[in-house]
């Protein structure tokens, strides 16, 4: 895995933490990434190096204003990823989070940007045709 995309879920997990539980802890980052608490500990160290966390043992997490505004980014990637794959492509719930994932750490900026304006250009124009879309292809 690369270091861009490693760094980005991390950052995303405790963003998503944050906003859950109000707090950030070793063991639900080692969790909800199927890794050992160790190896959580050894990346928040290089994380905290890098400026986008601030980390003590045995204390809770927090994001900087660093890493606040790259999870932000890479997780309202997620969400428009993950909408446009089940809500327009009809793609099934599981799937589109899976693929939501993985697209989100390699997508530009731009590409993006015109997803939001193309899943905003077919709500408003093509709602028939995304239905019809839907029922032909869920069914495949």
């Amino acid at each position: 895995m690369g270091r861009r995309k490693r760094t980005e879920e991390y950052l995303e997990v405790m963003y998503v933490l944050q906003m859950e539980r109000g707090f950030i802890r070793v063991k639900d980052i080692a969790k909800k990434l199927r890794v050992k608490p160790s190896s959580v500990v050894g990346y928040l160290n290089d994380l905290t190096r890098r400026g986008y966390v601030e980390y003590e043992k045995h204390e809770f997490i927090r994001l900087t204003e660093k890493g606040a505004r790259v999870a932000s980014n890479v997780y309202e990637k997620h969400l428009l990823l993950k909408e446009f794959l089940s809500d327009i492509l009809g793609v099934p719930e599981k799937i589109a989070e899976e693929d939501a994932c993985y697209i989100e750490h390699g997508i530009s900026d731009l590409t993006i940007q015109r997803l939001v304006q193309f899943t905003k250009f077919l709500e408003e124009n093509c709602e028939d045709m995304v239905t019809r879309f839907k029922e032909i292809f869920s069914s495949r």
